[in-house]
Order: structure tokens, then C-alpha cells, then sequence
């Protein structure tokens, strides 16, 4: 929608569209690695943008490296999209795992203290052992007691027993580093018992439309009572009321609206428009470089990215090659309520922004 938009107001190049490909992998590796080779090599492809998932962007990494296609703004958060230096057509896009961890550790520490004891629920893959990495080894997390850790099936229909164990721990905090069905099913148990620790889950799950509107009444309840869900947020989602009258959220509308006749109901709308966002800075970029638009210049505009975005709560859009290889590095802790029947996300405490912090992916 968002490429439509520049498309017919204000063309990346003149004479030409961005023209999106899609094929459905399904969340499946292997189908993901057939659709990325079908599309190398017959469907004349620029570059890849927002692949979803962790497996899916490890699958096929080699082969867009070994074609030099670019495999941009990985929508996974896992801390390797950030190896120019091994890996110089891929980047991330998202606040990696780790990062958000430590910044989960960090409020705790500030809001708790030392010895604040933890129990987590963690996805039993690449995405959900970062966080238990991170939370078991990293300094920040080292003045935390982690009591209890369940780890789960992806696969399984429910995690019913793992949340009857972390509850039995009573510890003071408790960490949901899942994702998809699994988000909602962790608010609804803990609403269900006794246990109200302060509570932090994977940004993975902040869409309110998708993960929270069937387990509302939970999340209001847990809000209520001091055990409100809460969230290391990057962007303003539209559908929030928060963000109503904001300028730009009010342009998504307008552009949802004319561009793809559906509302702001559901945020990945809002986040599809910033990544587009994102996309047109990079594009624009390397169209200005000596030689135009090319593979080469678009990683150089990649690699050097230093912008803002309204869309994005605050902090700087930037990279600058080894030295800082992760765009996103700022988050707003939020905490989802029910205010007069509508879900929105509060604010706790400010904007907290480690721009540069990052490094590069074993660095």
C-alpha cells in the first residue's frame, strides 16, 4: 500500500515503481529456501525486505549472500542480522532479543532491586533461547534470581503446565519470551491464579488488535491489579487511542484508506508503513549515490543509515557498518490497559535509548 502511495505521488526514481513480489512460506524453512531460489532466478528481484522469522532468515541467508541480492530488515530479532562483516547483504530491522532483555533487566533493577527473584517461560528455538541466554549470562540480568524456567514446544497446542509450574514459584517478576498464540495463552493463566508479578513479554506480541482482544478482560484485570503486561515498544501502533490525533498516524489512515480501503483496527498496518518508511530512506539514498540504483549502493545506503521516523517513538534510525550494525536500539516500556471498553498501551518511565550499544554481532 505504501509503495503504491510513492508510486503515484513521489517516485523513488522517476519512470519507475517499487513493485512488491510475495510468495507465502508459511513460516517453513525449507519452502522458504525454494521460494527465495525461484525468485532469484526467475522473477528478476531487486532485493528481499521482511522476511518473518527466525528459521526462515537463517534458511536462506547463504543463498542471498551467495548472490549478492540484498536480504534486508529482517523481521526477527535475533542478534546475528547485525554481522556486516560476515554478512554483508543482511540486516536486521526489529530491537534485537537481547537488547530488549537487557532493558527488561534494567527496570527491574530500578523498580525492585537486586536479588528480585524471576520465573520465565521461554519458546524452546533460536528466538526464545536468546532470552534465556541473555537473561542467565548477561551483567545486567547478574543481580536478578532466576527461580524458575519452563521451556516449550513451538509446536504445542498449549502451555497450560508450564504456566502451572511458573506460577507455583511466586517469584516477584515473570518473563513470557514466547511468541504468536502463546502470548494470550500466558495472560490468561496468570489472570486465572493469585500470582501477580510484574510482567514483561516479548514485543513479538504487541499487536493489541491481534494478541489482546481475546483475552481483554484478563489484561484489564491484570492492569488493575498491578500486574499490568508490559512491553518493550519501538513504534506508534495505529488502532491504539493513544496515538489518535497524531500527525502520524493520522497520515497512515489516510493512506490505509485510499490505498488499501482497511483501517487501523489492526496495527501491523502502522508497522507496515514504517517499514516502508524505512525502505523509501535506503532506496532514495542509493538512487542519489554515483551509478544510481544498485545492489551496491543500496547496501551502502544501508549500511550508513542515519534518520528519524515519527512512526518510531523516539531514538535515531542509524547504522554505521561494523561499528553499529543494528538500526533499532531504542525502546518505551508500555503496559497494556483498558481504558472506557478500548485497549491502549501507558507509558512507564521514559524512552530508554542504547544507539550504539550494539556494536556488531560478535564484537
Amino acid at each position: 500500500m505504501y509503495f503504491d502511495y510513492l508510486n503515484e505521488n513521489d517516485p523513488i526514481v522517476d519512470g519507475k515503481n517499487v513493485v512488491v513480489v510475495t510468495k507465502d512460506d508459511g513460516y517453513e524453512a525449507g519452502r522458504a529456501v525454494a521460494n527465495v531460489e525461484e525468485m532469484i532466478d526467475t522473477e528478476d528481484i531487486f532485493a528481499f525486505m521482511h522476511f518473518i522469522g527466525t528459521p526462515v532468515n537463517v534458511a536462506t541467508r547463504p543463498i542471498t549472500g551467495e548472490n549478492c541480492v540484498p536480504q534486508l530488515f529482517n523481521s526477527s530479532g535475533f542478534p546475528i542480522w547485525g554481522d556486516p562483516v560476515n554478512y554483508p547483504w543482511t540486516i536486521g530491522n526489529i530491537l534485537d532479543y537481547s537488547t530488549e532483555t537487557r532493558i527488561w533487566c534494567n527496570a527491574i533493577v530500578d523498580e525492585l532491586g537486586e536479588g528480585t527473584t524471576v520465573a520465565a517461560l521461554y519458546m524452546n528455538n533460536d528466538f526464545g533461547t536468546t532470552y534465556q541466554a541473555t537473561m542467565n549470562a548477561d551483567p545486567a540480568c547478574a543481580s536478578l534470581e532466576v527461580v524458575e524456567e519452563q521451556m516449550h514446544d513451538p509446536a504445542a497446542d498449549s502451555i497450560q503446565n508450564e504456566m502451572t509450574t511458573l506460577i507455583a514459584s511466586g517469584a516477584d517478576v515473570f518473563l513470557a519470551g514466547t511468541t504468536a498464540a502463546f502470548c494470550p495463552q500466558t495472560v490468561g493463566a496468570v489472570a486465572a491464579s493469585d500470582w501477580r508479578p510484574n510482567f514483561y513479554m516479548s514485543y513479538t506480541c504487541n499487536n493489541l488488535a491481534s494478541f489482546f482482544t481475546p483475552v481483554q478482560d484478563a489484561a484489564g484485570l491484570l492492569a488493575d491489579e498491578g500486574a499490568g503486561v508490559r512491553m518493550t515498544n519501538i513504534n506508534k501502533l495505529c488502532g491504539d487511542p493513544t496515538w489518535a490525533d497524531d500527525a502520524a498516524i493520522l497520515e497512515v489512515e489516510s493512506i490505509l484508506a485510499d490505498y488499501g480501503d482497511v483501517t487501523c483496527a489492526d496495527g501491523s498496518y502502522s508497522t507496515g508503513i514504517l517499514y516502508g518508511h524505512i525502505a523509501e530512506t535506503v532506496l532514495r539514498d542509493a538512487a542519489a549515490r554515483p551509478g544510481g540504483l544498485n545492489r551496491v549502493n543500496l547496501m551502502a545506503a544501508v549500511w550508513n543509515l542515519d534518520t528519524t521516523d515519527d512512526l518510531w517513538m523516539g531514538g535515531t534510525i542509524k547504522t554505521d557498518g561494523v561499528n553499529d550494525a543494528y538500526i533499532q536500539e531504542a525502546a518505551q516500556i508500555q503496559e497494556v490497559h483498558v481504558v472506557d471498553g478500548a485497549l491502549t498501551y501507558q507509558n512507564i518511565g521514559d524512552i530508554v535509548d542504547l544507539e550504539g550499544a550494539g556494536g556488531s554481532y560478535g564484537s
